[in-house]
């Protein structure tokens, strides 16, 4: 007799960790995360640019472990990804999978001049059946 495993995923609505929102030229916000009750999590943001792109564009993604008890953020990022922003009022995304943990996700605004719109979701595999 064979065995099947299936994964219990979740999507949840767009914009469930940052809903659409302006971020200011030079900009960041943080966003802690927690899961440490799943298995994986997979993280979307979606970055679109004004009507002008400065040379310093793009949006920088910083992923920080938390740990212990407290938890405490670490001092140095565990990943990091650039978004370009190459084209104007062009969305464009970006996903990234994190295991199962406690996290702070930042992103700046790499645009010296210029505010983007920004948007962060996730979805997460809570479990796994056995049949």
């Amino acid at each position: 007799m064979s065995t099947v495993t299936v994964p219990t995923y979740t999507a949840n609505a767009a914009g469930n960790l940052r809903a659409s929102a302006s971020l200011a030229a030079s900009a960041s916000f943080n966003n802690d995360v927690d899961y440490s009750a799943k298995f994986e999590a997979q993280i979307h943001i979606k970055n679109t640019p004004g009507g002008t792109i400065s040379g310093t564009r793009g949006l920088k993604v910083e992923i920080f472990r938390r740990y212990g008890s407290g938890p405490t953020t670490a001092e140095t990022p565990m990943m990091t990804f650039y978004m370009p922003s190459q084209t104007i009022s062009t969305a464009e995304s970006f996903d990234f999978f994190l295991s199962t943990g406690k996290y702070n996700i930042k992103v700046t605004n790499l645009d010296a001049a210029q505010a983007v719109t920004v948007e962060m979701g996730d979805d997460t595999v809570t479990s796994l059946t056995t049949t």
